[in-house]
């Protein structure tokens, strides 16, 4: 074949290329919707979608709704969306949440993920609808969310998921008595107080009382440590340790530093790495899932169909999937075992 021939079918190829690509012939995606979770719609018009996923980063959890966000971006890429995981601040409240809202809305995002911090969060969420900002909360269940016109609000509920902890401790001890100490993130973090509250009222009518009304650690697994060394040597009879947020491994790492994972269980929250780790090797007895990857990419998808097609799920108040992991069901339920957003099941 001569130089001239080899140009020749060259170019027409690329013509080809071209031409397919010019009238949307064999249109290829980035990556493909994960199953079971929210599917973006068609985006026939090739609407720009730039949404802005809020959160921050003192503790494991924020790296799964991290990957939950950059997925979503992954799926959305080719289909007109753009997301963008946006480290909001240091304080976790309602003024530095409001704030990183307001500098996502002046940077153009037509759609807006955030971690709620409280209820006051729901004042400027009805503004930015007002804009035709489509808006979006994760975390923790707050009604105002869709009274301010909100399009998703993807969160455990977090009073149930305290009561399921206390039945499962419950169960783990048996019919001994003793107590427990109670670590949270912050009295003031909603979600953190739910999960005390709900843990306070599931352990009524049992042998299990809280040694007092808890501590706070501010979601720092250090804190964390230093708060169950205190319990563990304050406390002779201490039977379990229950972390509300944040750090929990932290609890599970002063248990096993005095050598008493055979007599105080350490119960917490998220499926994160650090947390998988200690319930193997047997200092945390089990840990609660909020589904952390999906409050991240459930709701950049929901906010992408928002801004596309003005679509809106039937319920707004969405309860994220919330399992218990122990040591028996660790490997049905560890994320590095599963395809990638795999939604958890038993």
């Amino acid at each position: 074949m001569t130089n001239l021939a080899r140009w020749a079918g060259s170019t027409a190829r690329i013509s080809l290329i071209a031409m397919a690509a010019a009238f949307g012939v064999g249109q290829a995606y980035a990556m493909d919707p994960i199953a079971d979770r929210p599917q973006p719609v068609d985006n026939a018009n090739g609407t720009k979608a730039r949404i802005a996923m809020i959160g921050f980063a003192n503790n494991p959890y924020w790296v799964s709704v991290q990957k939950g966000v950059d997925t979503a971006n992954e799926v959305l890429s080719s289909r007109g969306g753009e997301v963008k995981w946006i480290v909001a601040g240091a304080n976790i409240d309602v003024p530095t949440v409001d704030q990183a809202i307001r500098a996502a809305a002046t940077q153009g995002y037509n759609g807006i993920g955030f971690f709620i911090a409280g209820e006051g969060n729901c004042t400027l969420v009805k503004q930015m609808v007002a804009k035709d900002v489509a808006m979006g909360a994760y975390n923790t269940l707050f009604p105002c969310v869709e009274a301010s016109g909100g399009v998703i609000d993807y969160a455990q509920d977090q009073v149930a998921a305290g009561k399921n902890a206390a039945a499962e401790l419950i169960k783990a001890v048996g019919d001994k008595e003793g107590k427990v100490g109670i670590i949270v993130s912050q009295f003031t973090a909603p979600g953190s107080e739910q999960r005390r509250k709900g843990f306070v009222e599931g352990l009524k009518g049992s042998k299990l009382t809280p040694v007092n009304e808890g501590v706070e650690a501010k979601d720092s697994a250090g804190a964390t440590f230093a708060a169950a060394k205190d319990f563990i040597t304050s406390t002779p009879d201490l039977v379990a340790l229950y972390a509300t947020a944040g750090g929990p491994f932290g609890a599970a790492q002063a248990v096993k530093a005095a050598g008493k994972q055979d007599s105080i269980k350490v119960i917490g929250y998220d499926f994160t790495p650090e947390n998988i780790a200690a319930i193997r090797d047997g200092s945390m007895y089990g840990a609660t899932g909020q589904d952390e990857f999906g409050q991240g990419y459930n709701v950049a998808i929901t906010l992408f169909n928002a801004v596309v097609a003005k679509q809106k799920p039937e319920q707004v108040l969405q309860p994220a999937i919330s399992l218990f992991m122990t040591k028996d069901n660790v490997d049905q339920l560890d994320p590095a075992k599963l395809p990638v957003g795999a939604v958890p099941k038993l």
